[in-house]
């Protein structure tokens, strides 16, 4: 009897999932995992294994691309937008375009509120695996401190993490997946338990951006169920422009930088980080498509002003690592994912909210080519013809330059 019922339950979640499907959640779901791992502080062959789960997921990948019935003219433009990537990723040894392509195509009929569920639990599942690991001794807890005169004594706990930023970044994340899940039908006492675990997390980490994030958009989603069409049409505009506003200001502060002034305090007020940019611009230059090895691109081996040696400049700002690291034309991409993302979401307030702290996220941290960020790429680009959304952006941009705002 049991065994039949569990025979039964298994013919329903077959039939639920097409096959392409259990392959995309399939490799989706290593692919993250694999990911993850990156975030967790390297132990032993930590960095093998997470080696092993993404090629796992680069062939399951594959083979539902393989198995995927496109129109010709669908699978032409794959092939060849796949190509590009590929040869990109031999020459750089970075293989993340490739396999976000496949990812894109594969996501096509699959239902976006599922895949930000499945991302959900595995960060629910891997925050508790690794402070369980941490707890037992098997990962250590890393303490940092601020360099600044009023911090210096603070001690900053990873928890078995890399770094101390990891975990409230995360709890972050969690929050905004869950907004971009219910969408309108937020639950107040939920807001309430991401608020108490932002501060708790806060305590031990002294993660101030995240916490700032955490608070800040749980209170705009409280009082956002009240806004006016007229104030949603004003956070739908603010969508659109913010990744590209965000890239602008910070790719002219590492030139602005240079005069001194109010731009030097700028960039104190951003804890160094437009000036750690510049130290890499310098190094590597400025190009349209970036084809640098990734070896050749974190070897910095510079000495501060300090008298510090830094082996390699870590960017803490998403749109300049961009930039800098695949080209000034690759960050173009980013702002049709912001356009997308503001289209598909143009009459819910919460998750433009929710959107437009994750874009001010990346402006103080590193997340556009990370697994927390995959999410909002699958879902600007699973159910759209790019090139008719490129065409329509063409028509908005040529609307901003004569002025009208209004028909954005």
């Amino acid at each position: 009897m049991y065994c039949a019922d569990v025979e039964s339950w298994g013919r329903k979640v077959i039939t639920k999932f097409k096959k392409n499907e259990i392959l995309f959640y399939l490799s989706y779901i290593i692919l993250y995992i694999s990911l993850f791992i990156g975030d967790v502080y390297n132990i032993g062959s930590m960095d093998i294994l997470a080696r092993y789960l993404r090629i796992g997921s680069y062939i399951l990948i594959f083979i539902s691309c393989i198995s995927m019935r496109l129109k010709k003219k669908d699978f032409f433009r794959m092939v060849t937008i796949l190509m590009v990537t590929l040869l990109y990723g031999v020459k750089t040894g970075d293989l993340y375009w490739s396999v976000l392509i496949l990812l894109i195509y594969n996501s096509k009929k699959v239902d976006i509120e599922r895949v930000y569920k499945t991302s959900s639990r595995i960060i629910a599942i891997g925050i508790i695996s690794v402070l369980a690991l941490c707890m037992f001794g098997v990962l250590p807890d890393i303490l940092t401190s601020r360099n600044t005169v009023e911090q210096i004594n603070y001690n900053r706990h990873s928890f078995g993490f890399y770094h101390s930023n990891v975990l409230p970044l995360l709890i972050f994340y969690l929050e905004v997946y869950y907004i971009c899940i219910v969408k309108e039908k937020i639950r107040d006492n939920v807001i309430v338990l991401f608020v108490l675990l932002a501060g708790a997390t806060n305590t031990f980490c002294h993660s101030r951006n995240a916490l700032i994030l955490s608070l800040a958009l749980s209170l705009f989603v409280v009082f956002a169920k009240q806004m006016k069409k007229d104030e949603h049409k004003i956070l739908y505009r603010t969508t659109v422009l913010s990744i590209p506003c965000m890239s602008i200001f910070s790719f002219s502060m590492m030139f602005l930088l240079l005069k001194g002034g109010i731009w030097n305090t700028i960039d104190t007020f951003f804890s160094g980080r437009f000036r750690l940019a510049i130290f890499k611009m310098r190094r590597i230059g400025l190009h349209l498509i970036n084809i640098m090895s990734n070896e050749s691109f974190v070897k910095d081996n510079i000495t501060y002003v300090d008298g510090k040696d830094i082996s390699s400049i870590v960017l803490d700002n998403g749109y300049l690592y961009v930039i800098l690291r695949y080209g000034i034309l690759i960050i173009l991409v980013y702002f049709l994912i912001a356009y997308c993302l503001a289209k598909k979401n143009k009459g819910n307030a919460c998750v433009l909210g929710a959107l437009i702290a994750v874009f001010i996220a990346n402006f103080v941290d590193n997340d556009l080519v990370d697994y927390s960020f995959l999410p909002f790429i699958l879902w600007a680009f699973n159910d759209v013809r790019v090139d008719s959304i490129i065409k329509n952006m063409g028509k908005k941009v040529d609307e901003i330059y004569k002025g009208n705002i209004e028909k954005i």
